[in-house]
């Protein structure tokens, strides 16, 4: 779906930037292969700050469109933002890459008691609440939504209740910085599903249709627990690789 222009003028400044730079690399304005500006100059070029301009270029790095290279600078390497993306669950490192490949947009938090999802049943909370977070994620630098999203944190990092901006990369990276926390081990379970209600108006799908359902348990060492998150994605936009390795011998 196309931006219309006041859709456009309601996103953050940083994305209309990304927006622009990569309208200005569609055209040729700025073609593939050169190198952009120093930071200094664009962004006094583009009529913003350092920190807005970086938050941009962020943006179309993750989609691969740039690519910043030591000693050269940012060089522009695609004319266009991946419009699909395929999580690898071959090492941590993989696994929570998604955060950084697409963009999480707070639609709403509230504070829960007991076990509000399955994937918390016999899961204890130390204050008998949870903060649930619902979300939808979108691909860098792209408006259509990939995946609807609720967070639940053990509501002891209700800490993090400030942070929750308009749009995150993950929750998760918000208790390991407000916390000192930090992602040690993560448990995956991945199952083909029918779009619920909400998932279904998040995606602009139909409900019943079909759906990849992931629920995550994000641990910290010690397996203190720092997030569950249950996922439908677009199956259209999202995939998932698996990889194993036999040991040697």
């Amino acid at each position: 779906m196309k931006k219309t222009r006041s859709n456009f003028a309601s996103e953050p400044l940083y994305r209309q930037v990304s927006v622009t730079l990569l309208e200005q690399i569609k055209s040729g304005v700025r073609s593939v292969g050169t190198v952009l500006p120093k930071e200094i100059d664009l962004a006094q070029e583009l009529g913003v700050s350092r920190v807005t301009l970086r938050q941009a270029l962020d943006i179309l790095e993750k989609g691969g469109v740039v690519q910043r290279v030591r000693k050269v600078g940012t060089k522009v390497i695609a004319a266009a933002m991946a419009d699909a993306y395929v999580q690898q669950m071959d090492g941590l490192e993989h696994a929570l890459r998604l955060a950084g490949q697409t963009a999480m947009r707070i639609h709403g938090h509230a504070t829960v008691k007991g076990e509000p999802d399955t994937g918390l049943v016999g899961v204890p909370s130390s204050t008998g609440y949870w903060l649930a977070i619902d979300g939808v994620r979108h691909m860098q630098g792209a408006s259509t939504p990939c995946t609807w999203t609720r967070v639940y944190v053990d509501n002891k990092y209700a800490g993090i209740t400030p942070f929750l901006a308009e749009e995150v990369d993950g929750v998760y990276t918000l208790v390991e910085k407000v916390y000192g926390l930090a992602v040690h081990s993560i448990r995956h379970c991945v199952s083909a599903c029918a779009l619920n209600a909400d998932a279904a108006a998040a995606l602009g799908l139909s409900e019943g249709a079909p759906g990849l359902q992931v629920q995550a348990w994000l641990y910290a060492p010690g397996d203190v627990l720092i997030e569950y998150v249950r996922s439908i994605h677009n199956p259209a936009l999202i995939s998932i690789e698996l990889k194993s390795h036999r040991a040697p011998a």
